[in-house]
C-alpha cells in the first residue's frame, strides 16, 4: 500500500496514559494524524472520515471493535496499539509505537482482511449491526434459563434451554467463545461459530458453519433478555423476537507486518501457555550452573 497521509487516531477513554500516547503520536506525525477522539465518543464525531486511510487504535481489543464499526463500512484499515491485557487484535505494544508506527505509515504493512457478522433484528435500532467479535443472545438479569428455538438455512437445528447463545467470528472465537470452552479458528476463516452458554440436555460442542449460513433464533424468554453485539452495543429482547445472522458484507482490514502463521505462535503467548526460547549462548551458560 502507497504512503499513508491521513490517519485516525482513537484511544481509550479511561486510560490515562493512551491519551498522552494519542498527542505524542498527533505531535509526531502532524501532517498525518489529523483526527482524534476517544473510543466511546468516536461514532459521534466520526462524520468526515471518508478519505482517511488509516484509524490507529490505542488500547486494547475493546478499543479496536469500536474503531472497526466506523473502519469497516469505510474500507479503512485499523492498526491497534496495545495497552490491555491480552490484545489478540493487537499489531504493536503502545511501549514500542513511537519507533515502529513509521514503518507502517510508510506503506510497508499487509492488509489482512476478516469475517464480520451481520445482525438483524426488531430488538435493533436504527437498522442492522455488524460484529467483528460476535453475537450474544441469552437472558437478562434473572437468573433462569431461557428457550432459544434456533434454526441453520431455515432447517430447526433445536430449541436450547441455556444461559444464551454466542455467535462468533474466527476474529471472535479467541474471546467469550474461547472463555466457554470453544475452539480458535484460523483468523482469515470465514465460518461462523456457534456456542451455546451452559445448555440445558444439548449439544455443549457447539458447530462450525460455512460463510453462507443464515441462522435465526427466536427469543422465547420467558422474561425479557439480551442482544449484545460485540460485547457493548446491548439491546432488549421481547419473547418472540427474532435475530437473525450472517455473514456481513463488510469485512474488518487490519494492517499487519508479519503472515498469519505468526497468529498461532501469538495465542500461546498471549494465554501465557509459552516463554520464548532463551537465546542459545544464556541456555548454555544456565546448564553450566
Amino acid at each position: 500500500m502507497p504512503r499513508v497521509r491521513k490517519v485516525a487516531v482513537i484511544y481509550h477513554g479511561l486510560v490515562p496514559e493512551a491519551g498522552v500516547l494519542a498527542r505524542r503520536l498527533v505531535q509526531r506525525f502532524r501532517t498525518a494524524a489529523q483526527w482524534t477522539a476517544m473510543d466511546a465518543e468516536a461514532a459521534r464525531k466520526a462524520k468526515g472520515l471518508a478519505d482517511c486511510e488509516l484509524f490507529v487504535t490505542i488500547g486494547g481489543d475493546g478499543t479496536i471493535l469500536r474503531a472497526m464499526h466506523i473502519a469497516a463500512p469505510l474500507a479503512v484499515p485499523v492498526l491497534g496499539l496495545n495497552m490491555g491485557r491480552v490484545g489478540f487484535m493487537s499489531e504493536v505494544d503502545a511501549e514500542n509505537a513511537l519507533d515502529e508506527i513509521e514503518w507502517y505509515l510508510d506503506g510497508n504493512a499487509r492488509i489482512e482482511e476478516r469475517a464480520m457478522l451481520q445482525v438483524e433484528s426488531a430488538a435493533l435500532r436504527g437498522g442492522p449491526q455488524h460484529a467483528l467479535n460476535d453475537v450474544t443472545i441469552g437472558r437478562g438479569s434473572a437468573p433462569r434459563i431461557v428457550n432459544l428455538r434456533t434454526h441453520i438455512n431455515g432447517v430447526h437445528l433445536t430449541n436450547y434451554r441455556s444461559d444464551a447463545l454466542v455467535l462468533a467470528t474466527a476474529t471472535g472465537s479467541t474471546g467469550y467463545s474461547l472463555a466457554l470452552g470453544g475452539p480458535v479458528m484460523d483468523p482469515e476463516s470465514d465460518d461462523i461459530l456457534l456456542k451455546p452458554v451452559a445448555a440445558h440436555m444439548s449439544l455443549q460442542g457447539g458447530f462450525v458453519l460455512p460463510v453462507s449460513t443464515v441462522i435465526e433464533v427466536k427469543f422465547e424468554g420467558p422474561e425479557a433478555g439480551v442482544l449484545s453485539v460485540d460485547g457493548y452495543v446491548d439491546m432488549p429482547l421481547r419473547p418472540g423476537q427474532v435475530v437473525t445472522v450472517r455473514t456481513s458484507p463488510y469485512r474488518a482490514r487490519f494492517l499487519r507486518r508479519h503472515s498469519t502463521a505468526e497468529f498461532y505462535a501469538s495465542v500461546t503467548r498471549r494465554l501465557g501457555m509459552r516463554q520464548e526460547s532463551l537465546p542459545r549462548r544464556r541456555q548454555g551458560r544456565q546448564a553450566r550452573a
